[in-house]
């Protein structure tokens, strides 16, 4: 049921990208490189929507209990003490759910609203997003049952 939109990124992402990290019938869970938060991860719908009031009742069903895995999954394997979950779909308007561990070692000044401002640069470390990833996906595999 997937309905590609050429001129989105995430859509030409999912059509021409390497494996995701994890994937179901409806969503896909990638790992951010736009900044070096270990464990910031993207879960994109496969198909194109703008909000969850878009969302087929299959899709909705779906994303709370595998929102509630990724969180559990961020939190045993880092140390944080805090799991963001941010939509804005503004600048990409396909519906994706920014998932931000917050560890202590994000500094006071971008917690709470101000990760939002955290930097973009420098990017994540590429082996430490692979190893993570690979690690993410064991622990979402054995929870989700796939």
């Amino acid at each position: 049921m997937t309905n590609l939109q050429p001129e989105c990124l995430i859509c030409a992402r999912q059509k021409n990208s390497t494996i995701p990290i994890f994937e179901s019938d409806h969503w896909v869970i990638r790992h951010s490189i736009e900044t070096n938060i270990l464990g910031y991860v993207l879960i994109e719908a496969k198909r194109h929507f703008l909000d969850l009031s878009e969302a087929t009742d299959t899709e909705a069903e779906s994303y709370g209990p595998l929102l509630k895995r990724v969180c559990g999954a961020l939190r045993t394997l880092l140390p944080a003490q805090r799991v963001y979950t941010i939509t804005l779909a503004e600048v990409v308007p396909h519906f994706h759910v920014h998932v931000i561990p917050r560890t202590n070692q994000v500094p006071k000044s971008f917690r709470g609203r101000g990760i939002l401002g955290y930097p973009l640069v420098p990017a994540a470390d590429e082996a430490l997003v692979t190893e993570f990833g690979k690690r993410l996906a064991k622990s979402l595999a054995i929870s989700c049952r796939v």
